[in-house]
């Protein structure tokens, strides 16, 4: 019985193992919507490995996926680098929050002070703080550090879930277009 348990044990151990390398080599190909969805069929196994978790957050941040940042936050409490990515995280879904509400509800956001990062999200959020073009139905931006890059920030219904675009733009060309 001894025996039994033992090479369970090992056994166990050698698929989390393989769980943390696949998602590792998803997320490095730059797979991230399946890296994302990969780390959520197994993140109930690994939610105290903080390492994983925070791959997970970052795969699906960078899927567009930030709905599924949640649960991931609330996991990332033990160390310093895990709460650090669990606020970077939070700020980016109270970003989105608040600009669905400024967008849907035109509830006024001008006067929030939030850190900045340089994920797409944040850098339109802050844009819009600075000009939020009220008349516009579709905003648009200026990127001030690359004059040939621009956005467009617009409310968006999928399946009747509302939601906000932001679209891409590189010397006037659409390059990628991202639903929230």
């Amino acid at each position: 019985m001894k025996f039994f348990i033992l090479v369970l044990l090992l056994f166990s151990n050698y698929l989390y193992a393989d769980v943390n390398q696949k998602l590792f080599e998803l997320y490095q190909k730059g797979m991230y919507t399946e890296a994302c969805n990969y780390g959520y069929s197994f993140f109930a196994r690994n939610e105290h490995n903080e390492p994983f978790v925070s791959l997970v957050g970052f795969a699906c941040l960078k899927a567009d996926q930030i709905d599924r940042l949640s649960p991931v936050m609330s996991q990332l409490t033990q160390t310093p680098d895990a709460r650090s990515n669990s606020a970077y995280f939070a700020l980016i879904v109270m970003q989105k929050k608040l600009l669905m509400r400024a967008l849907y509800d035109n509830q006024p956001i001008q006067n929030l002070k939030f850190p900045t990062s340089t994920y797409l999200l944040s850098k339109v959020f802050d844009l819009y703080v600075q000009n939020p073009k009220k008349n516009d139905t579709i905003k648009e931006y200026q990127d001030p550090s690359n004059l040939r890059q621009s956005y467009k920030l617009y409310t968006i219904q999928i399946n009747d879930l509302k939601s906000i675009a932001i679209d891409e733009y590189y010397d006037k060309i659409l390059t990628v277009h991202h639903v929230y």
